[in-house]
């Protein structure tokens, strides 16, 4: 019985000495976290050293402890961090970008090209990380002594349901005066192959690496199979001035681009666009741009329909996780005609949109967007007896998948609604686009 008892309090004694100390490594941890996020890496990273080895297989853990290792200089244990968390997490796209960071200040160039090209082959990440890395790549390419270029290539086969009314695309925008008027009243639908390919080439300048210029070609064929009328080639060329340091990035673009339309020049534009972006935090960022365009008509029956345009954007940008963020806008635009009597080109309109993006795994991901906006025209119709006034809603999903390490399929709906004042202006439409990414 004596044998029992004095097992039966050895136990109890283990247990409650392991509950203290597992107690008080939460403790630690949770005080190592609360330094994290307040910015004091010193005192995160002098806990975290020390419990990391309790957890090798926290990646969360891991990673707070990559960071902290690297602001503070230590870059062979943030490298070591980093690393623990890509085999327990390899679809964590800041830990992948905290990599390339890390070999760069190891001095570890084709390592950190490699890495830094792997989170750019990603449609996944917004537009200001992307020009975050490129701005990196500049640097770790000048120590090289080349300059950075990367390319992508998209295939797609599209559905459109409405093909009447023009296309709204971040590199083109042909919906002028609320769409292509229609020539038929009733809705056509049609296929379409599109071809989209860009090339980027980022360069270094200055003692300081603090600037870097960028240029950018873009091109573009839309080829329907009956609706001839609607084919689209686009070209477009953009150098940049951007410069960046600490939590603030100016970029400072201007862009000349044309598009045909069924194989006949319709439109010429340049405009010049500077943008400014801050990180409030590590999770949180602001960014602003002003947009100047000048639209060149050059069909005859349209030349009225030359215009000056302006914009005015804010976005909040909120990292939610290692793999996911979103992302809210608000822009202000006014289009002024340069000349004639057309009563459907001035206009003032804004838009409010959503996008979340998230990264679920090494292979899979999406998007989600969605956005309303609303249009009114300066000029009084005598036809409609009214000033036209257009409330627009869009909606998207976009769906990835990873076949190979630089080709992506990709998967993307759209629904478009306008209703409209003039009843000739309300439409609806869908497209369904699929096809591959390829980058080099």
């Amino acid at each position: 019985m004596r044998s029992i008892f004095i097992f039966l309090s050895f136990v109890t004694f283990w247990s409650f000495a392991q509950a203290n100390e597992d107690a008080n490594l939460n403790s630690q941890y949770e005080k190592a976290v609360k330094s994290y996020k307040a910015n004091d890496f010193s005192a995160s990273y002098e806990l975290l050293s020390k419990l990391y080895l309790t957890n090798l297989s926290d990646a969360n853990l891991n990673f707070y402890l990559g960071r902290s290792a690297y602001e503070t200089g230590h870059y062979e244990v943030a490298l070591a961090a980093f690393e623990r968390v890509e085999t327990l997490d390899d679809g964590n796209l800041r830990n992948k970008l905290e990599m390339a960071r890390t070999y760069f200040m190891l001095k570890m160039y084709e390592d950190s090209e490699m890495a830094f090209r792997a989170v750019l082959q990603n449609p996944n990440i917004p537009q200001n990380v992307r020009t975050n890395i490129e701005l990196y790549l500049s640097k770790v390419t000048k120590v090289q002594q080349k300059s950075f270029t990367y390319a992508t290539v998209n295939m797609d086969w599209i559905h459109d349901s409405n093909v009447n009314y023009g296309s709204l695309d971040n590199d083109y925008n042909i919906n002028v005066g609320g769409g292509i008027l229609p020539v038929h009243s009733e809705d056509i639908s049609d296929n379409a192959i599109q071809a989209y390919g860009d090339v980027t080439n980022v360069y270094d300048v200055g003692e300081k690496n603090g600037f870097a210029i960028k240029n950018k070609f873009i091109g573009l064929i839309k080829d329907y199979n009956n609706e001839d009328d609607y084919d689209i080639q686009y070209l477009s060329y953009t150098p940049s001035l951007i410069y960046g340091e600490a939590k603030h990035l100016i970029e400072l673009a201007a862009s000349m681009d044309n598009l045909h339309i069924a194989k006949q020049n319709y439109l010429n534009s340049f405009y010049v666009m500077p943008r400014y972006e801050f990180a409030h935090t590590t999770t949180l960022r602001s960014i602003t741009y002003f947009k100047y365009q000048e639209k060149d008509f050059k069909r005859a029956t349209e030349h009225d329909l030359d215009a000056k345009h302006y914009e005015l954007s804010y976005a909040v940008q909120k990292i939610l996780s290692p793999r996911s963020y979103v992302q809210a806008n608000l822009t202000g635009i006014q289009e002024k005609k340069l000349h004639g009597d057309r009563i459907d080109v001035d206009y003032d309109e804004y838009r409010v949109n959503v996008a979340y993006a998230n990264q679920f795994t090494s292979t899979y991901g999406a998007e989600l967007f969605a956005e309303y906006r609303q249009r009114g025209y300066d000029d009084f119709s005598a036809l409609f007896n009214s000033t036209r006034t257009d409330d627009a809603g869009t909606a998207g999903i976009t769906l990835n998948a990873k076949i190979l390490q630089t080709l992506r399929f990709n998967v993307k709906g759209t629904y478009n609604k306008v209703e409209s004042n003039q009843a000739r202006y309300s439409y609806q439409k869908y497209t369904l686009a699929c096809g591959v990414n390829k980058t080099f």
